[in-house]
């Protein structure tokens, strides 16, 4: 097949490098040639899965959870000759139809997963993390994947040379998929004191049969990680539990725990399994080695992966005024077997929203004006960053911005306010001192409003009989500075 897949390729260079010598028509010739190795090419690009289903299994006792199977991670591996990969990642939630998209490296949360990705080299590694609740889901997840094309290494350079310029370009780009499944399922534990229905205990034995499988029999010394990808974030501390078949840490075991590849990691025996936990400092990757040796010099090692993303600003709005909504975006990343929140106070310590690490929304109201809020992120109930306070102030008050003459006793007045577009308090009014002094009409058909920045401006016409003050007021009881429109 691979001598079949040679000739084919020398094929079409050949084709192509003929078209190229014999043509009339260059132009129309180099485009028949750039089409026949392009799709050659593109023949060959396909995007493998690792696994057409990630499952996750929970088992509910009560309140109470417990993970039992988990495939936490899937790899995407491009074939072809192909360079330069792009992929973009779309995820939907096939009971509410909602979807999120994520880029080569990224991270969303849709229902009750958190889903990250990663490339690494040409290939792509996609991973999640889930929040139980007692409600099944399905995921479904497509992989798209663009790449430039490339040419076999054993041609000769003055192949290369003729043909390179054929398949450079964007419109030259090729195009793929692949797509797998994350399915998460819950389980009820039976309720105790009843008799378990032929469904109940038909479900039981296939958990105890899935357990059996992923377990080594007794004779097998293993050490098997809870977790094989670790998500954490400078100083916040990480935990993973690893459990130990075919030896009593109590009683076959030869010497402690061996563990390498991360300073600072605090080991603890309970009952048959380990719990390992640390702090990083810093971003970065490293790779956790743990060995044991039992009494009859039987060693097992295991390794897991702790990845340390670095902790971005949060985004927040500098000032807020009320009656509009504005959005806060945590920047909260993975956190492995830590429940991540962000919080909004107000000044008596009431959160006023909050959310999970997803954005969240927030309008404050007309008595919150002079409060000064307080923006907090959680990894579970330790604080992390800075306390990041946003203060909610009442609007600008309006302004006077011009002041046209049109003729002796016409004056054009353009006044700036601010507030919401269906708020009639926002709207100014012209007060003219002494109030006889003149007639105020307001031209209605000039009003602009600007919905990013809650700006209305309003045109007026004033008619002096004599010499006014001017001021503009909102229905907020703001004012203006005065001016002053002398009677020509």
């Amino acid at each position: 097949m691979k001598a079949k897949r040679g000739l084919e390729i020398y094929f079409v260079l050949y084709l192509a490098a003929l078209l190229l010598l014999i043509s009339d028509s260059p132009k129309r010739e180099l485009d028949l040639a750039s089409t026949a190795i392009r799709s050659f090419v593109a023949s060959t690009f396909t995007l493998s899965i690792d696994k057409p289903t990630l499952e996750c299994r929970v088992l509910f006792d009560g309140s109470t959870s417990s993970i039992i199977h988990f495939d936490s991670i899937n790899t995407i591996t491009p074939n072809g000759l192909v360079d330069s990969l792009r992929y973009t990642i779309v995820i939907t939630d096939q009971a509410s139809g909602s979807e999120e998209r994520i880029g080569t490296k990224g991270t969303t949360r849709i229902g009750n997963i958190r889903i990250a990705s990663e490339q690494i080299g040409q290939g792509l590694r996609i991973w999640y993390q889930v929040h139980p609740e007692q409600q099944p889901r399905h995921y479904f997840v497509r992989v798209f994947a663009t790449a430039r094309p490339q040419l076999p290494s054993s041609i000769t350079p003055q192949q290369r040379k003729e043909l390179e310029p054929l398949l450079s370009g964007s419109e030259n780009l090729l195009q793929s998929e692949a797509s797998f499944f994350i399915t998460y399922i819950v389980d009820q534990r039976t309720q105790q004191g009843t008799v378990p229905t032929q469904l109940e205990s038909l479900l039981v034995q296939r958990l105890i049969a899935e357990r059996n499988q992923q377990q080594p029999d007794g004779g097998t010394f293993t050490i098997t990680p809870e977790q094989t990808v670790i998500e954490t974030i400078p100083f916040v501390q990480w935990e993973n539990r690893l459990t130990v078949y075919g030896a009593s840490l109590q009683r076959d075991i030869a010497q402690p725990p061996v563990v390498s590849g991360m300073g600072n990691v605090f080991v603890t025996i309970e009952g048959n399994s380990l719990r390992l936990r640390g702090i990083t400092t810093q971003p970065g990757l490293a790779q956790v080695r743990v060995g044991l040796v039992r009494r009859d010099g039987t060693e097992s090692t295991t390794t897991f992966t702790v990845v340390t993303n670095p902790l971005q600003a949060p985004i927040i709005p500098p000032v807020m005024y009320p009656g509009i909504e504005y959005r806060f975006v945590p920047n909260l990343p993975l956190m492995s077997g830590i429940n991540s929140r962000a919080v909004l106070r107000d000044e008596a310590g009431n959160i006023r929203a909050s959310s999970k690490g997803e954005p969240f929304s927030f309008t404050p109201s007309i008595s919150d004006t002079g409060q000064r809020f307080s923006f907090e992120r959680y990894a579970g109930t330790e604080r992390i960053g800075q306390v990041l306070t946003v203060l909610c102030e009442m609007f600008p008050v309006p302004e006077i911005i011009s002041v046209r003459r049109e003729g002796d006793q016409f004056v054009h007045l353009v006044t700036r306010s601010y507030g919401l577009a269906s708020d009639a308090r926002s709207r100014v009014r012209i007060e003219l001192s002494p109030p006889s002094a003149g007639r105020v009409q307001e031209l209605y058909g000039e009003q602009t409003y600007d919905e990013a920045t809650h700006v209305r401006l309003q045109h007026f016409r004033v008619q002096l009989l004599t010499t006014a003050t001017v001021r503009a007021l909102n229905g907020y009881g703001q004012s203006s500075p005065p001016r002053d429109l002398p009677l020509r």
